[in-house]
């Protein structure tokens, strides 16, 4: 029987139904004092872990090989998926390291099913606005719309959500030109998340706020208000990976009650307590209502952000709900080149367990505990709340 215990920490957005998809992951361990076992297992525990980072896996478990293949008799799924079919596909020897190939059918539940009460708050960077045209903006000579619906959103988001907050910079505007070299793909650079203190990167979209045409009566003598409309999409990208997580898009319409000439001004009362301003909250509304049921299904993953001996720092403090005596398990996280050298974070589980005992708005201190635990610990390695 070969036995083992692995964490695995991140996942990819939930769908509503459930989908099956295969994976097929590698993972490697130095032969140490001959002991192939102990190789084979620490080779399929990093195989698991890097499961985790490409299919949403989040389990723990008591595992068997049995004819080549992986049988388990206690298997607690959380959250994320749920792993079937899982197989030890080859292995094989050279120079003193265990290579090993395991394939598994990866199935997302339904949300009901994974979800666990989520207790802390995520800080979510919340840049300048997009838009896709921007001679939409001459209707209404809305010229600072971009900035003004950023900091509308963030301040819905200050106000409704139950598992984020928002660290508005609404100046800021991320820029996304060459975004195969700068971005890798959909990646974002993990910096952005440092310099910010925050765990998510959220980027709005202005995708239309295009005008139907102004409209009259044969005689001049009615004026009929033209519909305007508004659709938007909100991109969530985490904050170490840099892989969008989450992204959804939101349209409606609404009667645009300016004058046809008329400067309107998006910072105001007068705008935001309009019918196109409601209706923008209203989708608001409904975009914190969808974030919040992903994030719920998340655990939140602090860094460690400074060490000194045994005593450490976390990213979460009080505003995410942090509280003395709250204990935390570090995962170690370590970089992999993938085929075409880019770094690819991998965790593992350790023995160190870590309790609060100081807390700030957005930081926590605590010693770390457990057998030779510190040794390995280092900036950037991850917190998960038990």
């Amino acid at each position: 029987m070969l036995s083992l215990l692995v964490l695995l920490v991140c996942g990819l957005m939930l769908a509503s139904h459930a989908v099956a998809d295969q994976v097929e992951v590698t993972g490697k361990a130095k032969i140490v004092d001959g002991n192939i076992d102990k190789a084979r297992e620490d080779a399929i525990s990093q195989a698991m872990n890097y499961a985790s980072l490409k299919a949403g896996v989040n389990f723990s478990s008591d595992q068997q090989i049995t004819q080549g293949k992986l049988t388990h008799d206690s298997f607690n799924m959380k959250r994320m998926g749920a792993a079937n079919d899982v197989q030890l596909v080859s292995e094989s020897i050279d120079d003193d390291i265990m290579t090993v190939i395991l394939r598994m059918d990866v199935v997302e539940q339904e949300a009901n099913e994974q979800c666990s009460s989520q207790t802390l708050k995520a800080a979510i960077m919340l840049p300048k606005s997009r838009i896709k045209d921007r001679s939409q903006l001459s209707y209404g000579q809305l010229n600072n719309f971009e900035e003004d619906f950023s900091l509308k959103l963030g301040e819905f988001l200050n106000t409704h959500s139950k598992y984020s907050f928002a660290r508005i910079y609404a100046d800021e505007k991320l820029d996304n030109k060459n975004r195969l070299v700068n971005y890798r793909g959909n990646l974002l650079p993990s910096w952005l998340s440092e310099i910010t203190d925050s765990h998510y990167v959220l980027q709005p979209e202005i995708l239309d706020i295009s005008l139907a045409d102004y409209k009259s009566s044969m005689f001049g003598l009615i004026n009929y208000t033209p519909e305007r409309q508004i659709r938007f999409k909100l991109s969530l990208y985490h904050g170490i990976s840099g892989e969008v997580v989450w992204s959804q898009t939101f349209e409606s319409s609404a009667p645009w009650e300016f004058e046809k000439n008329q400067a309107v001004a998006t910072n105001t009362a007068q705008f935001w307590q309009s019918s196109y301003g409601f209706k923008i909250l209203n989708l608001f509304e409904k975009s914190v209502f969808e974030l919040d049921s992903q994030l719920s299904c998340r655990p939140l993953l602090g860094q460690i952000i400074a060490r000194q001996g045994d005593r450490i720092i976390i990213n979460l403090g009080r505003n995410n709900g942090v509280k003395l005596g709250d204990k935390f398990q570090i995962i170690l996280q370590r970089n992999i080149p993938d085929r075409i050298n880019m770094m690819r974070a991998v965790a593992s589980k350790t023995r160190a367990n870590v309790v609060i005992d100081q807390v700030t708005e957005s930081t926590a201190t605590a010693i770390v505990t457990g057998v030779d635990s510190a040794d390995n610990i280092q900036i950037n390695d991850i917190a998960i709340k038990n």
